[in-house]
């Protein structure tokens, strides 16, 4: 009878012990994102749904993505990312774009193409379809400061991006897209 009670008093101080030290690893946020979530502090991902076509043709309406919050503390990020963030104008809600220039970058579109430091940046993900707005054409360039970023959709011509919100600040960075893992049964499993 009394070895049935110890182990009930180890078993309670085991899991009283787990729940201290994951609330208090949500608090340190150890991983340095913005997400607001016990999945995205502690554990270190997040999954996001796709809600419109501001990204088509890599993320389209319904996709599910897998988003790792933990990857910007063990690397930089990197021109044509997919990265989830806070809305410079509304940080209730989260946005995905393509991170286009880091701080201390010049950015500027010239005939459709993106110049990131005067070198015409790859982008092999625009469908021509969805980049023919004057908008989409031509940008004024901008030096990006620091603990600042700039992001674009892919589908330039239908996308709130930092042509019209502006910068997005480093600190409001939830993660990276990783791969798509619900979806269109073609789409499953995509790296993005």
């Amino acid at each position: 009878m009394m070895g049935i009670k110890l182990r009930y008093w180890l078993i309670g101080i085991v899991i009283i012990s787990a729940a201290v030290t994951s609330g208090a690893k949500y608090q340190l946020n150890p991983y340095n994102t913005a997400s607001d979530t016990f999945r995205g502090r502690v554990l270190g991902f997040e999954i996001f749904r796709i809600p419109s076509g501001s990204m088509q043709p890599t993320l389209v309406p319904g996709d599910n993505i897998f988003v790792s919050t933990r990857i910007y503390n063990e690397q930089e990020p990197q021109i044509n990312d997919v990265i989830i963030f806070l809305y410079p104008k509304n940080k209730e809600v989260n946005y995905v774009k393509r991170l286009i220039g880091l701080g201390g970058d010049t950015v500027r579109i010239e005939n459709f193409n993106v110049y990131v430091n005067d070198k015409i940046i790859n982008q092999t993900y625009l469908d021509n379809n969805f980049v023919q707005r004057p908008f989409s054409r031509y940008m004024q360039e901008i030096t990006i400061p620091e603990d600042k970023l700039f992001v674009l959709g892919d589908n330039r011509d239908n996308s709130n991006d930092g042509r019209f919100f502006g910068l997005v600040d480093r600190a409001d960075v939830i993660g990276k897209a990783k791969m798509i893992i619900l979806g269109e049964p073609k789409r499953i499993g995509q790296k993005l």
